[in-house]
């Protein structure tokens, strides 16, 4: 290791050390590799495939409403029994009210399952929902 202090003309030369930037650009990804799955909202489920899926993260803006494959439903993360599901999603909307519903049901589901929610949070006064799938690989 060694410092050069002078070029041709007997000047100073800068060099930039940039081993601690690369550094701590690093880091930085690793934390957010790690950080990102967290932050989805909700319970996970494996979701259906689709052909034509309108790309979008959920990044906890939506109130998520996950159906596993037992049935058991799940507004945020917190389990609910079948006639709490309308209270528990006013509760969300009471801390921000401008969020949407996203369904997330799991693929191994019948659409006559799904559809049971939908129903109940239809009646509810719930009509604008979102359904979270995955892209179909070609």
């Amino acid at each position: 290791m060694g410092m050069s202090v002078g070029g041709k003309k007997g000047g100073p030369m800068a060099e930039i050390n940039v081993t601690p930037l690369v550094d701590v650009m690093l880091v930085l990804i690793i934390i957010f590799m790690v950080v990102t799955p967290a932050l989805t909202a909700g319970v996970d489920v494996r979701l259906p495939a689709a052909r034509s899926v309108e790309e979008g993260q959920d990044l906890g803006q939506n109130i998520a409403i996950a159906i596993k494959q037992d049935e058991t439903v799940f507004v945020g993360t917190q389990p609910v029994a079948a006639g709490e599901i309308i209270t528990a999603v006013n509760e969300e909307y009471k801390k921000d009210g401008a969020r949407s519903l996203l369904i997330k049901a799991d693929r191994r589901l019948t659409w006559k399952q799904v559809y049971a929610v939908m129903n109940e949070l239809n009646e509810g006064g719930m009509s604008v929902m979102l359904l979270a799938v995955e892209k179909e690989k070609e």
